[in-house]
C-alpha cells in the first residue's frame, strides 16, 4: 500500500505509519537496520535496490529526495508497507527549501530504535561522509564514485574524508574479481609476479582500486592500461595479468557473464562463470557487514597519497597583488567595487555566484559598502549566495558574531530591496540551534555539499566560490585559523570546530584550508600598522603552520587590499 502527505511534518508520517502497520499487520520487530538513501536524481533506481536488498535485510527505507533551491518551503511524504516495499517499510521524503537546514532532525524522529544505521549516497558523494549530518549518526556510509560526475576526483576526494565505515560500490564491484584473482594466484607455486597489469576502462575507479589492491597486496607496481582491441563494451575491469617466471596468469573478460582464465602451462582457458553484478546484489553484499571494510581503507590510502602540508593547497596559483589606499574606508570602497564586478563576470558565466563574507573592522567596511558596489555593477541579487568564512559559536544574535556585524548594513538591504532570497543567505549554525559545535560544522559543510561545494574539495584547477573575502589578524591568522594551532590541521572536511582559539571566544566554526583555497578571487583586507608585520609576513613563502595569511590563494586572482599603514614594512 502506498500513502501520500503533503506539507507533512516527521510526527504526523510517524503516526501514518504505525496506522498503516496495525492495518496490514506490519511489524517492525524484524526489522535488522535503517537504510538512508540520500538521492538526488532518480528516486526509483536505487529504491528498488534496497526494496531488493530488504528480502535478505529487512529495514526501514529512508529516502530523502532534497530540492534545495525550490521556490517554497515545505516536506511531502510517500510511506509504501506491504507488497509495495518488499520486505522493508519504506518512506520517501520530498524536503523542499528550508527544511533541508533541519534534515537530521527530520530523519531522526524516523529511525528505527536500537539498530544499526546505513547511509548511501547513490551518487554526488559528499566530500567526507563520516562529517555529513546524516553520515555522522551512521555506523556504515556508502558511496558510488562511478555514479560521479568525475569518478576519480570523487575516488581522491573520498580518501581524504575516508573514516573507518566508508564503503563505495567501486569497491564491492570487484568482490568477485578480487576472489578469483587470489584463487588463481594461489595455484601451485605460487610466486610474486614480476609484472602486474589492469586494463579497464579509463577514469573507472573499479580499475584504479583493482590495480590498488593488487599493488598494496603483492608490493609491486601496476601497469594500468586501456582495453585490449575487441574487448567487450563493458565497463570496469577487462583483465588483469600477473606475469611469474613460470608463465603468465590472465583473467579477461569475454561477456557480462564469464571470464576466460589461463594459467602458467595452460594457454587454453578456462572459463568462468562471473555475470557483472547488479546494483541490488551490490547493495545487499554491502549490508552482510556492518562492521568497517579496513582493507578499502588501506587500498584508498595506499591508491591517494595524502596531503600533510596545507602549503599544498595554494601553490601553483597566480602570485598576489597589492591595492594600497590611504585608509580603511579607501580600502573597503575598493574592495567592494572589485568584488563586484567579479560577481557580474560570474553571472555573466553562470546561474549563480558565490561569495564568502568575513568579519572584523574592514571585512564589515567591505559588507556595507557592497550594496551601492553590487547595484552599480548591475548584479542579480537574486542569484547570489552569500556564505562565510568563519563565525563565533556564541548566541545567535550576539555582537561577536561576524553575520550580526553585517545584518542591517548588507543582508537587510539585499533582501529588501536587492531580490535576495533569505535561503541563499547561508549563516554558521549557533548554539540555539541544539547541535554541539562539531555537528554544527559538520551541518555547515553539508550546505556546502548540497550546493556543489564538495566538487573543488581538495582539487586544484577548480573553483566553487567567486569571491572569498578575508580579514587578516596581527598574529598572521585568516578565518579561524590561527598560527600553530592544531585546529588548522584539519582538512579532512569542508568546515570544522575550533577549540581553545587564542583569541576568544574560545569556541568557532571555520572553513578548512581545500575549502578556503577553492576561490576563484580572494581578497584579504587589512587595515593598520599593527598589522605590518603579518602583512610582509604573508607576502613571504606559503607557511600556513605559522603565516595562515600566507596559504589562501585564489585560482584566477589573490588581491591585498591594504592601507598606507599596513602596507608599511616595518624594520
Amino acid at each position: 500500500m502506498i500513502t501520500t502527505l503533503t506539507d507533512t511534518t516527521a510526527s504526523t508520517i510517524n503516526k501514518q505509519m504505525i496506522e498503516m502497520r496495525e492495518t496490514f499487520g506490519e511489524n517492525t520487530i524484524g526489522r535488522v537496520l535503517t537504510l538512508i538513501i540520500i538521492a538526488t536524481g532518480d528516486v526509483e533506481k536505487p529504491l528498488e535496490a534496497a526494496v531488493a536488498a530488504s528480502h535478505e535485510h529487512p529495514a526501514r527505507v529512508i529516502v530523502v529526495d532534497a530540492e534545495p533551491e525550490a521556490a517554497s518551503s515545505g516536506l511531502d511524504a510517500e510511506i509504501r508497507v506491504g507488497r509495495d516495499a518488499g520486505a522493508a517499510e519504506v518512506v520517501i521524503l520530498r524536503a523542499r527549501g528550508d527544511v533541508l537546514s533541519s534534515l537530521d532532525t527530520l530523519v531522526m524522529a524516523l529511525l528505527l530504535p536500537d539498530a544499526p544505521i546505513v547511509t548511501w549516497w547513490p551518487e554526488n558523494a559528499p566530500s567526507s561522509p563520516v562529517h555529513d549530518v546524516l553520515g555522522s549518526m551512521s555506523q556504515r556510509r556508502i558511496t558510488d564514485a562511478a555514479a560521479c560526475a568525475d569518478p576519480l576526483g570523487t575516488l581522491k576526494r573520498l580518501r581524504r574524508g575516508y573514516a573507518s565505515g566508508d564503503s563505495d560500490l567501486a569497491w564491492s564491484r570487484l568482490t568477485r574479481w578480487r576472489g578469483l584473482v587470489a584463487s588463481a594466484y594461489e595455484v601451485p607455486p605460487v610466486a610474486v609476479p614480476q609484472q602486474i597489469q589492469v586494463s579497464g576502462t579509463a577514469d573507472n575507479p573499479s580499475v584504479t582500486l583493482m590495480a590498488g589492491w593488487l599493488q598494496h597486496a603483492l608490493g609491486v607496481d601496476v601497469e594500468v592500461l586501456p582495453p585490449r582491441e575487441g574487448a567487450p563494451d563493458c565497463a570496469g575491469v577487462h583483465s588483469v595479468r600477473l606475469v611469474r617466471e613460470d608463465g603468465t596468469i590472465e583473467l579477461s573478460r569475454v561477456d557480462d557473464d564469464s571470464i576466460i582464465m589461463k594459467l602458467p602451462g595452460d594457454d587454453t582457458g578456462q572459463h568462468v562463470t562471473m555475470p557483472r553484478r547488479t546494483l541490488p546484489e551490490l547493495v545487499t553484499e554491502e549490508l552482510r557487514r556492518l562492521d568497517p571494510d579496513e582493507v578499502y581503507g588501506e587500498v584508498l590510502a595506499s591508491t591517494y597519497s595524502s596531503i600533510g602540508d596545507a602549503a599544498t593547497f595554494a601553490t601553483g596559483k597566480p602570485a598576489p597583488q597589492d591595492v594600497v589606499g590611504p585608509d580603511a574606508d579607501a580600502v573597503a570602497a575598493a574592495a567592494a567595487s572589485a568584488t563586484a564586478a567579479q560577481l557580474a563576470a560570474a553571472l555573466a558565466e553562470r546561474p549563480q555566484a558565490h561569495l564568502v563574507l568575513t568579519g572584523g573592522t574592514v571585512g564589515t567596511r567591505t559588507a556595507a559598502a557592497l550594496p551601492e558596489a553590487l547595484l552599480a555593477a548591475g548584479v542579480d541579487c537574486s542569484r547570489l549566495h552569500l556564505w562565510w568564512g568563519d563565525e563565533r559559536y556564541v548566541d545567535p544574535d550576539s555582537a561577536e558574531r561576524n553575520e550580526v556585524g553585517v545584518r542591517e548594513s548588507l543582508l537587510a538591504p539585499l533582501q529588501s530591496t536587492a531580490g535576495l532570497p533569505a535561503r541563499h543567505v547561508h549563516v554558521m549554525p549557533s548554539p540555539a540551534d541544539g547541535m554541539s559545535l562539531d555537528d554544527a560544522a559538520a551541518w555547515y559543510g553539508q550546505q556546502l555539499d548540497q550546493m556543489g561545494g564538495d566538487e573543488p574539495f581538495s582539487t586544484r584547477g577548480q573553483a566553487f566560490f567567486d569571491v572569498l573575502l578575508l580579514g587578516v589578524g596581527p598574529d598572521g591568522h585568516i578565518a579561524s585559523l590561527f598560527p600553530q594551532h592544531p585546529g588548522q590541521r584539519r582538512v579532512s572536511t569542508s568546515a570544522a570546530g575550533v577549540t581553545d582559539s587564542p583569541k576568544p571566544p574560545s569556541e568557532r566554526i571555520s572553513l578548512t584550508w581545500p575549502v578556503l583555497n577553492s576561490a576563484r578571487h580572494v581578497a584579504l583586507l587589512v587595515a593598520g600598522a599593527e598589522k605590518a608585520g603579518a602583512v610582509r609576513d604573508a607576502h613571504g613563502q606559503i607557511d600556513p603552520w605559522r603565516v595562515p595569511a600566507s596559504s589562501v590563494r585564489g585560482l584566477e586572482s589573490t588581491t591585498w587590499y591594504l592601507d598606507e599603514a599596513a602596507a608599511q614594512i616595518p624594520s
